[in-house]
């Protein structure tokens, strides 16, 4: 094989590699997010669909920010909570700085 890569070097010819398939991820709607804290790195998103759970993975997309995360904690009005339904304004810690009206998904594989 190793002499085969060097004989199609010397000739010109390209060798085909081969890519790994790409696992097709699903992206369920969760909400969007409401503000952002700089300094401490916290985002309050608002839950309108589905819900969020601690050890869930979000996607969290917009204009200019495009991550995602697995969610660590989660506080309402200051206090942790395991699981945030519809219709809570909630605040995480995110890893990256996220804009206002960034959508919020969540990924099922």
């Amino acid at each position: 094989m190793f002499f085969d890569f060097i004989k199609n070097r010397i000739i010109g010819k390209k060798t085909q590699k081969e890519t790994p398939q790409k696992k097709k991820i699903k992206l369920l709607p969760v909400g969007v997010v409401m503000h952002y804290y700089g300094k401490i790195e916290v985002a309050i998103i608002e839950v309108q669909e589905n819900h969020i759970e601690l050890q869930d993975v979000l996607f969290i997309k917009g204009s200019s920010t495009r991550f995602r995360q697995r969610v660590r904690s989660i506080e309402y009005n200051h206090e942790p909570i395991s699981k945030a339904p519809a219709g809570y304004q909630i605040g995480m810690k995110v890893g990256a700085r996220v804009r206002t009206g960034d959508k919020v998904y969540k990924e099922l594989s």
